[in-house]
């Protein structure tokens, strides 16, 4: 298989990941608040860093929208063997923070892939409610 090719897969599988991904978020009662995080999430990658990104999602444990993304980012590195744990035990802030720098930038580049697919079904399945007002 080509170089090209296998790329073209891997975006696939990653694009297919992130449509199922946004399918289990968008009939939560939290969904818009997820769109809203997936939303700010490449940014705050890009100023802050993965690392930073992860233990801001962490310490918003209990907040759902945190949760289930944290969750979505963690399943998707651990299906594609970036992480050294690749375990469920292991948090994942904790595995990431853990990299050496080569892996680091590997693993956040995927993240960044990732959750940009996921802000491209977010915006196109999560649509505003109607709040009714008198």
């Amino acid at each position: 298989m080509s170089a090209i090719s296998s790329r073209l897969q891997h975006e696939r599988k990653r694009a297919n990941e992130a449509f199922q991904s946004v399918t289990d978020a968008k009939n939560k009662s939290f969904a818009e608040e997820y769109k809203s995080l997936v939303r700010k999430t490449p940014m705050r990658i890009k100023s802050s860093g993965l690392s930073a990104t992860l233990a801001f999602m962490f310490s918003k444990k209990g907040k759902n929208e945190h949760d289930l993304l944290y969750s979505q980012l963690a399943d998707w590195l651990r299906k594609l063997h970036l992480l050294r744990g690749h375990s469920e035990q292991n948090e994942l802030v904790h595995e990431v923070i853990m990299l050496e720098n080569a892996e680091y930038r590997v693993v956040t580049g995927e993240a960044l892939a990732f959750v940009a697919w996921l802000r491209r079904f977010a915006d196109g399945m999560i649509k505003k409610k109607e709040h009714g007002g008198a």
